[in-house]
C-alpha cells in the first residue's frame, strides 16, 4: 500500500467514526435517555439518519438473526429503541 492510499483509508474511516453517528446527548438523566440497554448493545451508535426502530432493528437481527427476537414492553428491542430515539442527537 502506498501512502496515497493509506491517507485515504485513514481519512475514510475518520468519516465513518465521526460523521455517520449521532453523538450521545449529555445532562440527561439515566431515565431520560433510557440508558437502561443489554451490555452487548453499549458501544453502538445509530446513524444519522437512522431512527430508533431501524437501529433496534439492526443490532438485533445481527445479534439474533433477522426478526428472530420479541418486540414488546421491556424486551432488548424496545429498550434499545428507546435508547436510540432518547440517548443521541
Amino acid at each position: 500500500i502506498n501512502v496515497k492510499e493509506l491517507s485515504k483509508k485513514i481519512n475514510n474511516q475518520e468519516i465513518k467514526n465521526n460523521n455517520l453517528y449521532k453523538e450521545p446527548v449529555s445532562g440527561k438523566t439515566g431515565k431520560e435517555a433510557a440508558k437502561d440497554v443489554p451490555s452487548w448493545a453499549k458501544g453502538n451508535r445509530p446513524y444519522k439518519e437512522e431512527s430508533g426502530n431501524d437501529f433496534a432493528k439492526r443490532l438485533c437481527d445481527e445479534k439474533y438473526g433477522i426478526n428472530n427476537y420479541k418486540k414488546g414492553p421491556g424486551t432488548e428491542y424496545n429498550k434499545i429503541r428507546k435508547w436510540g430515539d432518547r440517548g443521541f442527537k
